[in-house]
């Protein structure tokens, strides 16, 4: 039997996708320099989404032959779908570096994690665990009318988290390196290199980080904390979905509710893209799970709502066409409107810029907190490496600064960025089952002007 033949089974439906979807993985796991585990896992199986009647018929199973409609009576749940030109093809990630064993993969992480416990700090390292995981993803859909479409994508994801303690305070902070290819990814992250100097930062600032003066200051955030704000403050709010309410006994509403393409909700330095065609990203494909090609979506152009992040029956309800953000994150899942990259775009200026005019600020490198509410106004950031900036030059470390202020706020308050872009691996989670989906988030690093700043554990 093969998708084909599942598709004919429900012949009469408007809209039908038949998906092949299998995921392999294999992590490796090590605390303290020791190995402690090896898994391998599978996800595989098949599922059909169809449409007639205003229902939404969804099934899956790891065997073909049990993918059969049933009775419907559900009304209502969706509308319609847009009527976009699908596109049959292919894409495929290359897999440079394939063969290096198993063995020496571990090899290679027990030596890092040795060096980086040895190293001559004033904080104790508690702990310093290292996840190393290695996948693949293959998908193969037919769609009723004989649209054909087949990714497969090759994924690394290494996930390092150290707690270390000084006589004056502790920390916990994780590090995320992640990409599609094979394991030629891991030399160009430098992983012991990038761990090596954080752990050195976060030491100088458990040991010699001051208090924090609370009040309204200018902030320079780093290329990180762009990404984690733009990911959690622009990218899930502008997913149609969760703009039209499916999301919001899970995981809330979005903001823009109530609010019009073409309204100003930031400054003109601020443009978001979200884009899945970037070459070895996390966020890669170039068609989606409904078989539009993809492209890169400009949710906010210099300040104004551009688009929103849309899969064809979204769109059919804002009366404009999908935009190819339909993923599903294995074969039992729906694919539902997900993120893929997204980021803030860069601007001209240069870091020194960034802070040559600043007289009382911040600097923020790093997090150690994030916390953002239902709607996806409020939010709230506690620096980690964190930076006193005075007479337009960085100084003294600072003990966990706390930056709060509303969506709005933030975005208005942005009057500059820098012409870097760095992206920052993440695990994606929406809807009900839970589906985390790899992405990207990132951007330059930016200077926000006069937002709320205070002390962690006086708000």
């Amino acid at each position: 039997m093969e998708l084909e033949d599942v598709v004919k089974r429900f012949s009469d439906f408007k809209y039908v996708e038949a998906r092949k979807h299998n995921i392999g993985s294999t992590r490796l796991y090590l605390i303290n320099g020791s190995p402690a585990g090896v898994e391998d896992s599978t996800y595989n199986g098949y599922s059909v989404r169809a449409f007639k009647d205003s229902a939404m018929y969804f099934t899956s199973s790891t065997k073909l032959e049990d993918l059969t409609p049933l009775s419907l009576n559900l009304k209502e749940w969706e509308k319609g779908y847009s009527a976009d030109q699908r596109t049959s093809g292919s894409y495929t990630v290359e897999e440079k570096e394939k063969d290096v064993s198993l063995e020496d993969k571990q090899k290679l992480f027990i030596d890092i994690s040795k060096n980086l416990l040895q190293l001559k700090v004033n904080s104790k390292i508690n702990s310093l665990n290292i996840i190393y995981s290695e996948s693949v993803e293959e998908k193969e859909i037919v769609f009723e009318d004989g649209t054909k479409v087949y990714g497969k994508v090759p994924r690394i994801y290494i996930l390092v988290s150290v707690t270390m303690k000084s006589d004056k305070a502790s920390a916990t902070f994780y590090e995320e390196f992640g990409g599609s290819g094979g394991f030629e990814l891991v030399k160009t992250w430098d992983i012991e290199r990038t761990l090596e100097e954080k752990i050195k930062s976060v030491d100088e600032v458990l040991n010699k980080g001051k208090g924090v003066t609370p009040g309204k200051k200018d902030v320079v955030l780093s290329n990180l904390l762009s990404g984690i704000m733009v990911h959690e403050s622009v990218g899930h709010p502008f997913e149609a979905d969760r703009v039209l309410g499916r999301e919001s006994a899970q995981a809330g509403l979005s903001y823009l509710v109530g609010r019009n393409f073409g309204e100003k909700i930031g400054s003109s330095a601020v443009t978001v893209v979200d884009d899945p065609t970037l070459p070895n990203s996390a966020g890669f494909y170039l068609i989606d799970d409904e078989g539009i090609k993809a492209r890169a979506k400009y949710l906010i152009k210099e300040g104004i709502i551009n688009e929103l992040l849309q899969d064809r029956f979204s769109a059919y309800k804002f009366g404009v066409n999908s935009n190819g953000s339909a993923r599903a994150s294995r074969f039992d899942r729906e694919p539902l409107v997900r993120m893929s990259n997204t980021f803030f775009m860069p601007g001209n200026y240069t870091f020194e810029e960034l802070i040559e005019d600043v007289k009382d600020g911040i600097y923020m490198k790093s997090y150690m907190e994030w916390n953002i509410d239902d709607l996806r106004i409020g939010q709230r950031y506690v620096g980690l490496e964190a930076y006193e900036i005075k007479n337009g030059e960085i100084g003294d470390p600072l003990l966990f600064p706390v930056i709060e202020g509303t969506t709005f706020d933030l975005l208005s308050s942005v009057d500059a960025a820098d012409n870097t872009l760095k992206f920052y691996y993440g695990t994606c989670g929406k809807g009900d089952p839970d589906q985390g989906i790899p992405v990207w988030m990132g951007g330059p690093n930016m200077r926000i002007r006069n937002v709320t700043v205070k002390v962690r554990g006086s708000e």
